[in-house]
């Protein structure tokens, strides 16, 4: 008699530890280039633009902006990434257009953004509020990464 194949599930409340990383959901009008300059002037960092992530949603081939720093010493960068984009749905026997939203991160809808800062880099949710400072609203909103119950994209090299 063949033996049965066990299954293991694992969970991220079953992981020990914290995940080496910080979230921190952004909301603003502002692009994300915009908030990628500010950042660099701000904290120092080096973003700069890469590939686009493509992901699959909605059975439709969609791509995200995102910018990273280079790697620290442990191989790690910080990622500035796009969260929501809008594609038009044409409707033709109407006189309007609508938007559909995709998201990077389905269970985190209500950021445009999100930062994923390594936890090696030293900076707090309350440094980010604190020290980001520009003439346009932003709100930051810390994100329990072991409760946000979604799977990471492979970012490109």
């Amino acid at each position: 008699m063949a033996k049965k194949k066990q299954k293991h599930i694992l969970r991220l409340d079953d992981l020990s530890g914290t995940p080496g990383f910080v979230l921190t959901g952004l909301q603003t009008n502002q692009a994300l280039y915009k908030l990628a300059f500010d950042f660099n002037r701000l904290f120092h960092w080096d973003l700069h633009l890469q590939q686009d992530l493509n992901v699959i949603r909605k059975n439709k081939k969609v791509a995200f902006e995102n910018y990273a720093t280079s790697e620290n010493a442990t191989g790690q960068k910080i990622r500035l990434v796009n969260n929501e984009i809008l594609l038009t749905v044409s409707h033709p026997n109407t006189l309007f257009d609508t938007d559909e939203a995709y998201y990077l991160f389905p269970k985190l809808q209500s950021f445009n953004y999100i930062l994923i800062l390594p936890e090696e880099e030293g900076y707090s949710f309350k440094d980010l509020q604190q020290n980001f400072i520009v003439a346009y609203p932003t709100k930051f909103i810390e994100v329990n990464s072991t409760r946000c119950g979604t799977v990471f994209p492979v970012f490109p090299v």
